[in-house]
């Protein structure tokens, strides 16, 4: 019964194996868990920062459209502006002679 003693030995060899593996294989899913939680948190952490970059950089194109509206406005009252001083001064006399004409009527009695 001498056999038996290396067979005991190669049966608690490999339950010790067994055992070993079963731990690295725990260590391996712990290690793993942790993994997938940090890259749970950088993809939040990510998401949030793309956010708020999308947020600022919304923010920068709207008071782009701001200033350039405002030019735009700025822009068209100056040209109305000197388009009706340019037509005063082109029609002057018209309507200094349109002025005088009202006066006379006005002032001008209706019996003569």
């Amino acid at each position: 019964m001498g056999s038996e003693k290396p067979m005991q030995e190669i049966v608690g060899k490999v339950l010790e194996a067994e055992k070993e593996a079963e731990g690295r294989i725990q260590e391996a899913r712990s290690k793993a868990g942790e993994i997938r939680a940090q890259a749970d948190r950088d993809v939040q952490e990510i998401t949030q920062r793309a956010r708020e970059q999308a947020g600022k950089r919304s923010q920068e194109i709207l008071e782009q459209a701001r200033s350039r509206a405002r030019k735009e406005y700025e822009k068209a009252v100056q040209q109305t502006r000197d388009e009706n001083q340019a037509f005063f001064q082109a029609h002057e006399g018209d309507i200094e002679r349109a002025a005088k004409a009202v006066v006379q009527r006005i002032t001008k009695p209706e019996w003569t």
